[in-house]
């Protein structure tokens, strides 16, 4: 191959790729740019920003819905890294003993993770409702004692909106989990069983290690995830009630829009990032000091 045709191989390679990273740069890096310009800006999403330096994080810092939406975001992190984790396993564990229909309970679970958010949450919403929900009934055949006060109280509310929120997404989590347990080497939960070993320590001692990877992966989506939920909490209350389920997320996009503060919404932002670089410093740890390889 001579030089000149070389050359002209080596162009139309980058001729190829041209496109592809003229948009990348257009919808990824320049808006990623700005979301770190912006957080040092005064701007209401129209006029032109006014740099204004750290105001913007000395605010944030003293502002206490800040304070509870990021706590909120820790408590929906904790709740989805045990509860729907840890049913999710056990759902999957069951599964693994289903000879016949296996499929069929598998797409049952993985049912409500296709509804989009919208219907889940309108859903929930009726079935909280104190006029027309689960509760009115209850009330008419005397039971209202057992009654969940649902988004009525703000104290309730945010496990109420967890609650929807597990329902509709953990499925997801039991077919991941299925998948890595039909890997599994079969054989030493026999030998196991066979040495007296009892289910409890089957699963402790032979399955949770066969499909530590996967588990760690699926724990850290999770909880990555749940420093940006929005959508079901948007849908069901909008952060109410007196933001007992205000979120990063909806705060930052409620003063981004209704409040006209974009400059100040894109500094709270950024907490999603550091909690974000936290956790993936954490993973880091995990996979060089433990390691847990996945």
């Amino acid at each position: 191959m001579t030089k000149k045709r070389f050359q002209l191989k080596n162009w139309a390679g980058w001729l190829l790729i041209v496109p592809g990273l003229a948009f990348h740069l257009y919808a990824v890096t320049v808006p990623a740019a700005l979301g770190l310009y912006l957080p040092f800006t005064e701007w209401n999403g129209l006029d032109v920003p006014k740099f204004i330096g750290f105001d913007n994080f000395i605010e944030a810092f003293q502002d206490k819905i800040v304070g509870m939406a990021l706590l909120n975001n820790v408590k929906w992190m904790l709740f989805w890294i045990t509860v729907p984790i840890i049913l999710a396993f056990f759902l999957a564990y069951l599964l693994t003993k289903v000879k016949k229909g296996q499929t069929a309970y598998q797409s049952i679970f993985f049912s409500t993770s296709i509804i989009t958010v919208t219907v889940a949450g309108q859903i929930w919403f009726w079935l909280y409702n104190p006029f027309s929900g689960v509760n009115f009934y209850m009330d008419k055949v005397g039971l209202g004692f057992i009654e969940w006060p649902g988004l009525t109280i703000p104290s309730f509310s945010l496990v109420s909106v967890l609650i929807a929120d597990m329902w509709r997404g953990f499925g997801g989590n039991v077919i991941w989990l299925l998948a890595a347990m039909s890997q599994n080497d079969k054989s030493l939960e026999e030998a196991a069983r066979i040495d007296g070993a009892g289910r409890f320590r089957i699963i402790w001692n032979v399955i949770l290690p066969q499909i530590r990877p996967t588990l760690v992966v699926v724990t850290m989506l999770t909880a990555l995830g749940s420093f940006g939920a929005f959508e079901m909490v948007y849908v069901m209350t909008g952060g109410g009630p007196a933001h007992a389920t205000e979120t990063l997320s909806t705060y930052y996009y409620s003063l981004s829009t209704e409040g006209r503060r974009a400059g100040y919404g894109s500094a709270i932002a950024l907490f999603q990032i550091f909690a974000a670089l936290i956790l993936i410093v954490f993973y880091g740890y995990l996979r060089k000091k433990k390691g847990w390889d996945v």
